[in-house]
């Protein structure tokens, strides 16, 4: 281990002694070292019927299909989680998804990608938040997965949203196909390798399939999507 590594290692071992986790649901201590979720509200969870196993998504261009990983389904207390998050600011929820995203991609067979890139904000909307939840999640689910990939970054910059959509929600299907057509650009060349894109919550896809298609169509040799939630049909 060098010791970089050896020092990144000491600090979060005396930040989980000092700064021991805690439920963000019941307020007992949570799980170390940095889940703050106790063994008890971690079953109330509502996990996809998969159980977070990959599935595919098919996007535009060549029958590229993109990869897909979702951890819960929108209810509660996962959607109390997000809600708090986007809303209100409440980072813990940020930490609690992205390191139980980590934990989930860590325990599958397919390998980790080289960079993970936060589903964007137009600039409008990110001035009246402050903050983009899901780029706040993808930094937790990095920083969770850096010991079995240390050079996995968050990239916020390789994808940024230039149309001011509407809401999604309440659209049709092919009103929501048509709300995010060409509203991605990438800014540069796409880093070789596999590219994990990462959302808060995911309905029908239709974003999801237009930041992909940007991806591919720029370079990208595989795209995956890392979801927190996914809303029931």
């Amino acid at each position: 281990m060098s010791t970089i590594r050896f020092g990144q290692a000491l600090c979060a071992s005396l930040a989980s002694i000092l700064l021991p986790p805690v439920c963000c649901l019941c307020g007992s201590p949570g799980q170390r070292p940095d889940l703050d979720l106790c063994d008890v509200c971690t079953t109330l969870l509502p996990v996809v019927p998969s159980g977070g196993a990959p599935g595919s998504m098919a996007v535009a261009g060549g029958g590229t299909l993109l990869r897909t990983a979702c951890l819960f389904k929108y209810e509660y207390p996962v959607d109390h989680f997000i809600r708090a998050l986007k809303f209100r600011g409440e980072r813990v929820f940020a930490r609690v998804l992205g390191t139980l995203m980590a934990r989930m991609r860590c325990e599958q067979g397919w390998g980790l990608p080289v960079a993970i890139v936060p589903m964007p904000l137009h600039i409008e909307r990110y001035r009246q938040r402050g903050f983009n939840q899901s780029e706040e999640i993808a930094r937790y689910a990095a920083r969770s997965a850096d010991a079995a990939v240390p050079s996995l970054k968050v990239d916020t910059t390789l994808l940024t949203r230039t149309v001011a959509t509407r809401e999604q929600s309440g659209l049709s299907l092919e009103e929501r196909r048509r709300n995010v057509l060409d509203a991605f650009k990438v800014t540069r060349a796409v880093p070789k390798g596999r590219i994990a894109l990462l959302d808060d919550v995911v309905t029908s896809g239709s974003t999801a399939r237009a930041a992909a298609e940007a991806l591919l169509a720029a370079g990208a040799n595989e795209v995956e999507l890392w979801a927190a939630a996914q809303v029931s049909a």
